[in-house]
């Protein structure tokens, strides 16, 4: 029996001496790997610094060569676009300024133009997509205002169109044909106070131009504001004295003006 219990512990102490063994010979192991794995990488981050710069500047001329593709590529797709919408091929250029976007430093400009050829063409809901991405981008752009005012005034969306014109002019206030539209949508509202005001800083903006000044008048005569309606036709007939419809204008608003002279000393 002693001889049995010598026996097992023989064999207990020979299996630990063997696990302890193994223990160290693994641990040894991962400690070399680390070591090697530490080698490898301070050697690439030597070979980095050596080699960093020259590959920076093979990249930077790799870069620099694919831009000039890239610019001769640009300007060959704007050079279709324009002439496809010079013969109001809208089809052809809406291909050739998306084909220009791709390769384009600044996308904004060449966006702004497919924005409104989308328009031009009556695909209203992709140019006001375009135009409300765009105003992110650029919230300052007087005329991104302005062709989100014709979108909302072909939808008949009247209020939106004034808020989208009221800030276009805001922006530029030196752009006559931006003060007409806005004028034009007052006058439909029947707000003609407003409306003539906004005629007033077209045709300062244009003083010769009669068509500004007759809906300056007609605002006028339609808010019962006389005095400045006859003003404007005799203005009228100092640019064009053979004027006829202005001739008759300028008589029709004389004749109101008498009738409620004549109302005010009755009363």
């Amino acid at each position: 029996m002693p001889q049995l219990y010598l026996f097992v512990f023989a064999l207990v102490a020979t299996v630990i001496l063997v696990s302890r063994r193994i223990f160290l010979l693994n641990r040894s192991e991962k400690e070399d790997f680390k070591k090697q794995v530490a080698a490898k990488v301070e050697a690439n981050r030597k070979l980095l610094q050596n080699e960093g710069p020259e590959h920076f500047k093979e990249g930077h001329i790799k870069e620099m060569e694919g831009k000039r593709h890239d610019i001769v590529r640009f300007k060959d797709e704007m050079r279709h676009a324009e002439m496809a919408i010079a013969k109001k091929n809208l089809a052809e250029a809406k291909k050739y300024l998306i084909q220009a976007m791709s390769f384009a430093d600044d996308e904004l400009a060449v966006a702004l133009k497919l924005a409104r050829v989308y328009l031009e063409s009556g695909d209203v809901k992709r140019a006001e997509a375009l135009y409300r991405k765009l105003l992110e981008e650029d919230p300052e752009n007087p005329e991104i205002y302005e062709s989100l005012g014709r979108i909302m005034l072909k939808r008949k969306a009247y209020k939106e169109a004034i808020q989208a014109y009221v800030r276009a002019v805001e922006l530029d206030d030196k752009d006559d044909q931006k003060f007409l539209a806005l004028g034009k949508l007052y006058h439909l509202m029947m707000r003609y106070s407003v409306a003539a005001e906004c005629f007033k800083r077209a045709a300062e903006l244009r003083p010769r131009e009669v068509n500004y000044l007759f809906l300056l008048a007609d605002s006028c005569a339609a808010d019962d504001d006389y005095e400045n309606a006859l003003f404007t036709y005799e203005r009228i007939l100092t640019i064009e004295p053979y004027n006829e419809r202005a001739k008759a204008s300028s008589q029709d608003v004389r004749l109101k003006i008498k009738e409620l002279e004549a109302v005010f000393k009755s009363n």
